[in-house]
């Protein structure tokens, strides 16, 4: 029984850093009403998610999650009831069950606001379709594999994608008009638009990627806001390994 207990109230450790301060959504999540559904497929209608979190008590909106560019179901989506209660439910009894031949993730969230119903990825899906090597018919097919093991180290993987842009910041942050992350001088926390030398580097767009040992130059290049174009003194090392669909869970 107590196991059954365990999985029937799952606990979330994910925050989306891209929208909010983890303070914020963890104040936000005890009063919640809103879900996030994941790993749905990319034909899975909003009347069919309606219909099934309907079960658990009056859902509010829908809100489809959508591929940047194309506009198109991207295999996620933000479920809206009218009170906490109704959302806990929804969250201990559909976590992990199967729906529409897929296990889902129901998950609590802090609130949909404008933009984050747009997957994050260079395609414009979810990174993780971007990230993946497998084929998931259900989800677009062959996964782009823009995440890749470097031989001989496989506890090591770099970003081979195009990224020319941030994942995007939303709420306050985009309101003030922060400047995009690769616009930024290096400081360990913004990342070059060419990486660095030494160390672990970032890619475009704040893009971890992560090597082995590598030539070390002790330096790197960025832009410099208030001066034009110039070269940042930064080392450029990135404060760890991204993991596999870390930004869109």
């Amino acid at each position: 029984m107590a196991h059954l207990y365990q999985e029937l109230t799952p606990q979330t450790q994910y925050f989306d850093k891209k929208s909010f301060t983890k303070e914020k959504w963890l104040a936000c999540i005890k009063v919640s009403r809103t879900l996030y559904v994941g790993n749905l497929s990319f034909y899975t209608t909003e009347e069919q998610i309606h219909e099934l979190f309907s079960k658990c008590g009056e859902v509010k909106k829908v809100v489809m999650g959508l591929n940047r560019f194309k506009k198109s179901p991207c295999g996620f989506c933000f479920v809206e009831y009218f009170t906490h209660e109704q959302a806990a439910q929804a969250v201990n009894l559909l976590n992990k069950t199967n729906f529409d031949e897929r296990m889902i993730r129901v998950d609590w969230d802090a609130g949909i606001v404008e933009g984050r119903q747009f997957g994050r990825g260079e395609s414009g899906d979810q990174w993780r379709d971007d990230f993946r090597d497998d084929d998931d018919p259900a989800r677009g097919g062959q996964g782009r594999n823009l995440l890749r093991r470097i031989e001989g180290q496989p506890d090591r993987q770099v970003y081979v994608g195009q990224r020319k842009h941030a994942h995007g910041k939303f709420g306050k942050e985009a309101e003030e008009g922060e400047p995009p992350a690769k616009m930024r001088r290096l400081d360990g926390s913004a990342a070059s638009p060419w990486g660095a030398f030494g160390g672990h580097a970032v890619g475009p767009g704040g893009l971890p990627m992560s090597f082995g040992a590598v030539p070390s130059f002790n330096m790197a290049y960025a832009y410099d806001t208030s001066k034009g174009k110039g070269k940042g003194k930064g080392k450029g090392k990135s404060k760890g390994k991204r993991n596999r669909g870390e930004d869109d869970r």
